[in-house]
């Protein structure tokens, strides 16, 4: 193929994702377009999102039509730094896709990134992406989610991490049958998690309940702990949403459930209908509703939070890179207010408590940069 005509497929945002379609073009053919501008909308079987340019160049040709399911690595555009004839993008196109193979998982190896490990009477699941790099990175998703919730970070920093992300205790697929769900517990099972898998030195990545949860493996685990990046943390102020997390426990139908969930993004768009049913059937097992109220009553006291924890992230000597939605509707992203000067704050305009989800590209970037 030539060098001088670039390939845009389409993304693969997390090891479950398969297919994806086009919502809505955002670039018109003919347009430059600079690497990182929003290029097109896109939907998967569990979130809507935009998609980033990945390289800069020439928009020459759309080769999918909005509305469509394709497969991962599937051909959605054609660039070119240079007027190219139609000729030769259509040679280009036709050769890209006579030669396409849609990705299998066994060939992939994508099905052994998800693994189990026991540690005592509990059996946690996580992915593990990329390997033989010098430093460990650990992404701890937050109350009601899953490794998933970071689909668009893991793979990115897996670039230039060996990376893990774990379902938690009473979360996705990991075991139902949480009795305590303290920080103290949770940050303890993280230790035993990187003892598990000789990690001696490991970077924390964490989202709001699971935030909470790296702050206090921080201050438990020291030698181990070598620094934070936290998306909307627990344990900083004590304004929280209460109705959220009741409300997520026991809603029943999608049409409960659907605005619940739209709380956590600014945009509620993202928000779709395979998303919904997913929760509904996670929190249909077994020992889920149980474990989650146990957690929750380490959350949130008499409607406001529980724990304090901004003195102990004050006194902390490691690197923390703090991150923040304005429009956060769970955990207002005032309670930045009174923190230790060289800790990093990222307020992002036009974002909810979901900032992973909703700016991935920055999310990413902090999280390189927190050294």
């Amino acid at each position: 193929m030539s060098e001088s005509l670039i390939a845009i497929t389409m993304p693969k945002w997390g090891l479950a994702m398969k297919e994806g379609a086009i919502l809505q073009w955002l670039k018109n053919e003919g347009d430059e377009v600079k690497k990182g501008e929003i290029l097109v909308e896109i939907e998967t079987d569990k979130v809507v999102n935009e998609m980033e340019s990945p390289e800069d160049g020439k928009l020459l040709k759309k080769c999918i039509e909005t509305d469509i399911r394709v497969p991962v690595g599937s051909l959605i555009a054609v660039y070119g730094n240079e007027n190219i004839s139609n000729e030769k993008i259509e040679k280009f196109i036709s050769e890209f896709n006579e030669n396409f193979v849609v990705e299998d998982d066994d060939a992939s190896g994508e099905a052994d990134k998800y693994e189990k490990i026991t540690l005592g009477d509990t059996e946690i699941n996580f992915s593990r992406i990329g390997e033989d790099k010098e430093k460990n990175i650990l992404f701890i998703h937050g109350f009601g989610g899953d490794l998933n919730n970071w689909m668009f970070n893991q793979e990115e920093i897996s670039k230039d991490y060996n990376t893990f992300a774990i379902d938690l205790p009473g979360h996705g697929q990991s075991s139902k049958n949480v009795t305590d769900g303290s920080l103290k517990n949770m940050a303890k099972i993280l230790s035993d998690f990187c003892s598990k898998n000789n990690i001696s030195k490991i970077k924390l990545v964490g989202h709001s309940y699971g935030a909470g949860i790296a702050i206090q493996a921080a201050c438990d685990f020291k030698d181990l702990i070598e620094s934070l990046t936290l998306i909307s943390p627990i344990g900083l102020g004590k304004e929280i949403d209460d109705s959220y997390l009741e409300n997520f426990i026991t809603s029943e139908s999608r049409r409960d459930l659907k605005p619940v969930l739209e709380k956590l993004y600014a945009n509620s768009e993202i928000i779709t209908r395979d998303m919904v049913n997913e929760v509904l059937n996670y929190k249909r097992i077994d020992g889920v509703e149980n474990s989650l109220k146990i957690m929750k009553d380490q959350i949130v006291k008499s409607n406001a939070q529980y724990n304090e924890l901004k003195d102990q992230l004050n006194a902390l000597e490691i690197p923390v890179s703090i991150i923040w939605g304005k429009n956060d509707n769970i955990i207002p992203s005032n309670h930045t207010e009174k923190l230790n000067e060289k800790i990093s704050v990222e307020i992002i305009e036009d974002c909810g408590h979901m900032a992973h989800t909703e700016y991935a590209s920055i999310v990413n970037e902090i999280i390189k940069s927190t050294n």
